[in-house]
């Protein structure tokens, strides 16, 4: 979907700091897709090869948390989305959201099984899917 420049690798998303020069506590995204023309106005995707910890996925979504609900000013002193400054998305469903989606996808490369660090890591971040962060 898109074309090569529909993506970035290894893009920080900052939750303190600026784009230039990210803070501590910020995440980075291994993926953003920005490809309006397929449908994905824009998707930040984790990628997870099957060695870290459910407690370790689930603090990269905190850091993701905190980073989509960062508000910063715009040139006219608006207050709006820090990643709204960066990423255009449409007007309806997806500009309506308090933040981009974000895709975990398990790549069985390493020792563990994702199946139990799912259920572990739903748990852990079940505040982000009930929408009680």
């Amino acid at each position: 979907m898109g074309t090569i420049a529909s993506y970035a690798t290894e893009v920080a998303l900052p939750a303190t700091g600026t784009w230039a020069n990210p803070g501590k506590g910020g995440a980075q995204a291994d993926i953003v897709i920005t490809a309006a023309e397929d449908g994905v106005p824009l998707l930040f995707v984790e990628i997870d090869n099957c060695f870290e910890s459910a407690q370790v996925l689930a603090a990269k979504i905190d850091k993701c948390m905190r980073f989509g609900l960062r508000k910063v000013k715009d040139t006219g002193g608006k207050e709006r989305p820090m990643w709204s400054t960066r990423w255009w998305v449409p007007d309806g469903r997806h500009s309506d959201q308090p933040h981009p989606p974000l895709l975990l996808v398990f790549n069985r490369i390493g020792p563990r099984n994702p199946g139990p660090v799912n259920a572990q890591m739903a748990e852990l971040i079940e505040r982000h899917w009930k929408g009680t962060w």
